[in-house]
């Protein structure tokens, strides 16, 4: 093993490692619902009704939408894309996780089954 492949293992397995680590970070938060509440976003626990945090101001619209992107599914998915890039998968599931994460992220339209790229 030449020196490029022992640096680029010694990456993977460091990748591998954040993943593990996103992923108690992620699995540990709650799922939550968006709220508007007059010139407030509050976000509450789906489960229980708990207020999680109120945004108010000029960037609140900005903060909802980017806390909706990374919610616990789309946290998930994403220790599971760094997992696969950590070493335990090949391009074919890199892809198709990086897809799985840009949905789950409400950036990419879910595709009808049978219909991937």
């Amino acid at each position: 093993m030449n020196r490029q492949d022992e640096e680029d293992r010694l990456e993977r397995k460091r990748i591998a490692e954040l993943a593990d680590q996103w992923r108690s970070l992620a699995g540990a938060l709650p799922f939550w619902t968006q709220e508007r509440e007059g010139d407030e976003i509050v976000l509450r626990n789906q489960f229980g009704d708990e207020l999680l945090v109120t945004l108010h101001g000029r960037w609140a619209q900005h903060f909802a939408q980017y806390l909706g992107s990374l919610q616990k599914t789309a946290g998930c998915a994403l220790a599971e894309l760094l997992w696969t890039i950590g070493g335990h998968g090949d391009s074919v599931q890199i892809r198709r996780q990086a897809r799985e994460l840009l949905r789950a992220m409400l950036l990419e339209e879910p595709r009808p089954p049978g219909r991937q790229r």
